[in-house]
């Protein structure tokens, strides 16, 4: 379907137009034709297409304006994206845990030296009557006595691009899973693992806005037998 608007009784109206890309990688291409009242036209619909420039936009905005003369001004805005644009993001803080599900808390090696029960002084680890960690006494080495937790970096890592493919778009699938990093994630601390904690998405005509956050864990990594085994990480399009 066409939807170019030039020309009557042999004299073409060159049309008005305008081209813009912004960071994300959209383009809108604006197209403005000034036609006869008395042609007939067609405008275009969301299934409409032009090539600008190599890149194939679709037609997202249609404003006819009909004067009192004798033509009418019709405005087509067409959008596309060119490729896949991906913005990536990273937050990190610190949260606390309790000291006793620290990695080097019983088998540790921290800097080549022992476990935190070794480094205090295994006489100064006091135990509930069920085996749970109670505290350190007053005697612990290594300024342990009163700790009772640690700080644990909190890295968040999101992606957001925008895409037709709708499969890219709407699959949930891994969200609340362990996933397998791909070469955009950044790097963390050897034995961390990431975990999808949301995915969303907004579609605007017939491309779709997608946001992937995932949450690095702990040096020990996601608990398996809570989050099961780690699956592939959401594959980009390409």
């Amino acid at each position: 379907m066409s939807a170019t608007y030039i020309g009557y009784s042999g004299i073409e109206l060159m049309p008005e137009s305008s081209w813009e890309q912004n960071k994300e990688g959209l383009i809108t291409y604006t197209e403005k034709n000034m036609v006869l009242r008395s042609t007939s036209v067609v405008t275009p619909t969301l299934t409409t297409t032009r090539n600008i420039g190599g890149q194939t936009l679709r037609a997202v905005a249609v404003n006819v304006v009909s004067g009192g003369g004798a033509f009418s001004e019709i405005t087509v805005t067409y959008q596309g994206q060119e490729g896949l644009t991906l913005q990536q993001d990273s937050t990190s803080s610190t949260g606390e845990e309790p000291i006793e599900s620290n990695k080097y808390f019983f088998n540790g090696d921290i800097g080549g030296g022992s476990s935190i029960v070794t480094a205090a002084g295994s006489a100064n680890v006091i135990y509930n009557d069920d085996g749970s960690f109670a505290g350190f006494s007053k005697n612990a080495k290594k300024n342990f006595f009163g700790v009772t937790s640690y700080l644990n970096p909190n890295l968040v890592y999101r992606r957001s691009f925008t895409t037709s493919v709708t499969a890219s778009a709407t699959n949930l699938s891994t969200v609340g899973r362990i996933v397998t990093a791909t070469d955009d994630f950044p790097a963390v601390v050897e034995g961390a693992t990431w975990l999808c904690v949301g995915i969303s998405y907004v579609k605007r005509g017939q491309a779709f806005d997608v946001t992937q956050d995932f949450r690095a864990s702990g040096e020990q990594g996601w608990n398996t037998y809570i989050y099961g085994s780690a699956t592939d990480a959401p594959t980009l399009p390409t």
